[in-house]
């Protein structure tokens, strides 16, 4: 992963923000957040972003999001007790799939990103199902404030090959 553009390591660039506390049992030996812990942080706000944003509501009967990709940078070491913060926005959208963006910050510092995309899939057919027009326009509503790439201009997008979302 590449080292992250510095709107990502700001609050204020996510669209929706989770705030939590971590418990005891998140601790590794040496008394730092465990790496493990902090990907239920980021999923439970992957989930609390799904239902906040008004995603979910759009998603049409056996059809659901699944993970397709985790990516997540480590940048500082976290602690206990005190609270953190998960800022999340979409970054991209596909034609079946988007990826979310997320920020973990604690005491006013970016501690982590991470990078979740998650295709829309017709559980019946067992396969990737296009975005229905509410979901995708909800989503658009959620975009990063900064670096967001709409789809119609992501051929532009010299990070991006177009195999990245035609496939997902």
């Amino acid at each position: 992963m590449a080292k992250p553009v510095p709107e990502r390591l700001e609050l204020a660039s996510y669209f929706l923000t989770f705030e939590t506390a971590p418990r005891f049992g998140d601790l590794d030996p040496l008394r730092h957040l465990n790496n493990a812990a902090l990907v239920r942080i980021y999923e439970d706000a992957r989930v609390r972003f799904l239902d906040g944003s008004g995603v979910r509501e759009a998603w049409e009967p056996h059809c659901r999001f699944v993970v397709a990709e985790m990516a997540i940078q480590y940048l500082a070491e976290g602690g206990y007790p005190d609270p953190l913060s998960v800022g999340s926005g979409v970054l991209r959208i596909g034609r079946s799939s988007f990826t979310l963006a997320q920020g973990l910050f604690q005491n006013g510092r970016c501690i982590g990103v991470g990078d979740t995309t998650l295709v829309y899939v017709d559980t019946a057919a067992e396969a990737p199902r296009a975005l229905p027009a509410t979901a995708r326009a909800r989503l658009h509503a959620t975009a990063m404030r900064v670096g967001f790439i709409p789809p119609d201009l992501r051929s532009l997008d010299a990070r991006t090959s177009e195999t990245d979302f035609e496939n997902a």
